[in-house]
This record gives C-alpha cells, sequence and structure tokens, in this order.
C-alpha cells in the first residue's frame, strides 16, 4: 500500500499542508495537514467528482457534522475532526 505522502505527490522534505490542491474550480488551495483529514477529503473528492463542487462541499461537511457530534459525545473532539470541520467551512464559502 502506498504511504500518504506517496499517494499525495510530496517529496522528500516537503512540509505537509502546504502543498496546494486543484479544487473542483481549478483554483489551488491548501492540502489538510492531518493524515485522517487529508484522506477524508480525497475520498470525498473521489465520490463527489462528479457531482460537482457544491455537493462534494455539502457531503463533506455532512461527514464532519457527523463525526463532530459522536466525537463531542464521547467528550472531545480530536484536532483532525476540527481541520475537516475547516477545511469544509472553507470551502462553502467559495463555492
Amino acid at each position: 500500500m502506498a504511504s500518504p505522502r506517496q499517494r499525495t505527490g510530496e517529496k522528500p522534505g516537503q512540509t505537509r499542508g502546504t502543498e496546494p490542491a486543484q479544487t473542483f474550480a481549478g483554483e489551488e488551495t491548501a492540502r489538510p495537514a492531518s493524515p485522517k483529514t487529508l484522506e477524508i477529503v480525497d475520498l470525498v473528492e473521489a465520490i463527489s467528482s462528479d457531482l460537482g463542487a457544491g455537493n462534494g462541499v455539502y457531503l463533506g461537511s455532512g461527514i464532519a457534522r457527523l463525526l463532530s457530534e459522536k466525537y463531542r459525545q464521547r467528550g472531545a473532539v480530536p484536532a483532525w475532526v476540527k481541520e475537516l470541520i475547516a477545511h469544509y467551512a472553507e470551502r462553502a464559502h467559495e463555492a
């Protein structure tokens, strides 16, 4: 299985989270720093690639909200979930 660095095309020594990524509209944005957040964002992008940017943001926001609610019920929301929420909140303003 390829490492997260190989999947994202990062070069050795490159700082994670600073690599620009293409969005649906073709503009560049910074990729999430957390490996878990990056995996979920990549999955949502793959699932929604034929649906359009707005639907991908809607799907990703829903996943982020559900994760946040479940972790809050357990006591604390992890930083990677907060990063996922922020990632899709930023995209919602762009879409």
